[in-house]
């Protein structure tokens, strides 16, 4: 009977040996997790100024602030040279278009007027602006 248990006791130790040595190998298999982070500015529409009203048919309603952002990825980019600049500046410019608009299609002027702040070019003209700024930001730190 303990031959036997001593038989077994080598196969359970042989077993688990076997299991941890195959461990490493098989995590080396696996795919990796890390991803790297895309770099980007976030530009976004609407900021603390922006107030719009919801109109109702027996009274004006509430007044409540909306906003919009995108983020605009950088990091295919090299902001010491020129074109690569212009090009963000673009990336920035269109976004701003977009963000705007997501917000005029969401909450329409004719609908929900602006009570403060900005609509219309202006939101799309201050949107570019500020991230615009934060471009700026970063090129100075890239060329220094």
């Amino acid at each position: 009977m303990t031959k036997s248990l001593h038989h077994l006791l080598f196969l359970t130790f042989m077993l688990v040996f076997a299991g941890l040595a195959a461990g490493p190998a098989a995590a080396q298999q696996t795919e990796p997790r890390w991803k790297p982070k895309v770099e980007s500015i976030v530009v976004r529409a609407g900021g603390t100024m922006n107030w719009r009203m919801a109109l109702t048919a027996s009274h004006l309603g509430t007044a409540f602030l909306v906003s919009a952002s995108i983020p605009v990825p950088y990091s295919d980019l090299d902001f010491a040279r020129e074109p690569d600049v212009a090009e963000m500046d673009r990336r920035i410019h269109v976004a701003a278009r977009l963000v705007c608009e997501q917000l005029d299609r969401k909450y329409p002027p004719t609908q929900y007027p602006v009570l403060e702040g900005y609509s219309g070019n202006d939101c799309a003209r201050l949107a570019a602006k500020d991230g615009m700024e934060n471009v700026n930001m970063i090129v100075a730190n890239a060329k220094h």
